[in-house]
This record gives C-alpha cells, sequence and structure tokens, in this order.
C-alpha cells in the first residue's frame, strides 16, 4: 500500500457524485445482501431477522456463515466465534484507516461513525484513493457508507419479502453473487504489479489452507498474508 501523507480536507462534493462512485459498491451489495434475505426466509427464519442482521451485522461473509449455522442448529457460542474469527480481519483494516482518517482531521466522533461502515469494499475504495493523494473529505467518506450500507438493508428487506411473498417468480440461482462480488472488487484493485502479487499471495495461500481444512481462521490468515507481501514490497521499493 502506499503511504499517505496529511492533507486538508476537501471541498464538500454533491451527494451525486459521492453515490456515482459508490455506485458499482452499492449494485453489488444490494445484490447479496437480496440473495441474503432469500435464503434466510427460505431456511424459515422470520422476515424481520434478515433485515435486522443486515441493518445491524452488516457483514456479508458473516451473515452467510451465521444463516448456515443458525440453520444447523448450532450454539451461540459457535456462531458468535465463527463470525468474530471471519470478521478479524476487520482489525487490519481498521488500524491501517484508523491512522488515515487521523491525518485527514476527523473528529473521534467522525471516525466512529466511519468504522460503523468500514466493509472490504469500502476500505478497498478509499484507501486506494487516499493512497494516490486525492482529495478526500468527512462528507465524503460518511456519505460513500452510508449509500452501501441503506443499499444492504434495503436488498435485504426486498430478498425477505420476495421469498416470504413472491417465491414463484424467483427462478434464478444467486448464490454466486458474493464471490462474483468479491472477485470483481479484487481484479478492479489489482492495477499495479505489487498489488498483484500481494493479491496471488493470498489467493494461494487461501487455496492452500482450504486444501488442509475448512476453518473461520482461513480468510485471516490469508488476509494477513496478502498484506505481508505488500508491506514487504512496498518498504523494498
Amino acid at each position: 500500500m502506499n503511504k499517505i501523507s496529511s492533507q486538508p480536507l476537501a471541498v464538500e462534493p454533491p451527494a451525486s457524485r459521492t453515490f456515482a462512485e459508490a455506485s458499482p459498491v452499492v449494485a453489488g451489495y444490494f445484490t447479496v445482501a437480496f440473495v441474503f434475505g432469500l435464503m434466510a426466509v427460505n431456511a424459515n427464519l422470520p422476515l424481520w431477522l434478515p433485515v435486522a442482521m443486515c441493518l445491524f451485522v452488516y457483514a456479508g461473509a458473516s451473515q452467510f456463515a451465521a444463516l448456515a449455522l443458525i440453520s444447523s442448529g448450532a450454539s451461540l457460542t459457535t456462531i458468535v466465534l465463527t463470525t468474530f474469527l471471519i470478521n478479524a480481519r476487520h482489525m487490519l483494516m481498521s488500524v491501517y484507516m484508523a491512522k488515515a482518517l487521523y491525518a485527514l482531521g476527523l473528529s473521534r466522533f467522525e471516525r466512529w461513525c466511519y468504522a460503523a461502515g468500514l466493509t472490504d469494499e469500502s476500505f478497498a475504495f478509499h484507501s486506494a484513493k487516499l493512497g494516490s493523494g486525492a482529495p478526500m473529505s468527512v462528507r465524503y467518506l460518511l456519505g460513500f457508507n452510508l449509500f452501501c450500507h441503506t443499499s444492504w438493508v434495503l436488498g435485504g428487506l426486498l430478498g425477505a419479502v420476495c421469498a416470504k411473498y413472491a417465491a414463484h417468480l424467483i427462478k434464478y440461482p444467486l448464490d454466486y453473487a458474493l464471490t462474483a462480488m468479491m472477485l470483481y472488487v479484487l481484479v478492479s484493485l489489482c492495477n499495479t504489479r505489487k498489488k498483484l502479487i500481494a493479491a496471488l499471495a493470498a489467493v494461494v495461500c487461501m487455496s492452500g489452507l482450504s486444501l488442509l481444512g475448512s476453518s473461520p481462521f482461513n480468510v485471516f490468515i490469508a488476509t494477513f498474508v496478502g498484506c505481508g507481501v505488500g508491506v514487504c514490497l512496498t518498504k523494498r521499493s
């Protein structure tokens, strides 16, 4: 990753521009959340539950994992521990973004608001933009996250409603949506040789760990390896 230098807050962009930049993530989130809502109601969960999870959990992989565990009758301890391990990668992302947002002059409250909406995709977009030295603002950062979170909740709501009242209209298998969105974000960010090598290191590590066995630790370890390779390549340059 590129180093982030201290920079003043930019002129506040219009909401339309913020939405335009967030639109690829918004579209992906809506689709994935729609699938989650469908699957949750089809698993005989009440309609309000997937909506509540989209609102308060706001974590795609963790929500799908929790849904599978709930459907299999897993204990609450297992569900909490599994989702915690899956989301452990956010500790690495948060450390990086905390330093970046401090350089932008955000208050503690503003950083907390941003942290509540931090996801893999928002981290990817914002860290890349900050690393390139592009001007940023509080309104842009929080607005970007708000648009994304809103689309996530609406997608979950519509998916749950369709599963409950219009299941006969849905004929297409959509369970590939989460993987497709993650692949799109990964490919779009691999615009330099260093980023490509770091991404490939994470992919190879994850593939090897998956062959050895399925574990919630696999995502965290692969993320750590990818970040480590990226840091090493940056220091060498």
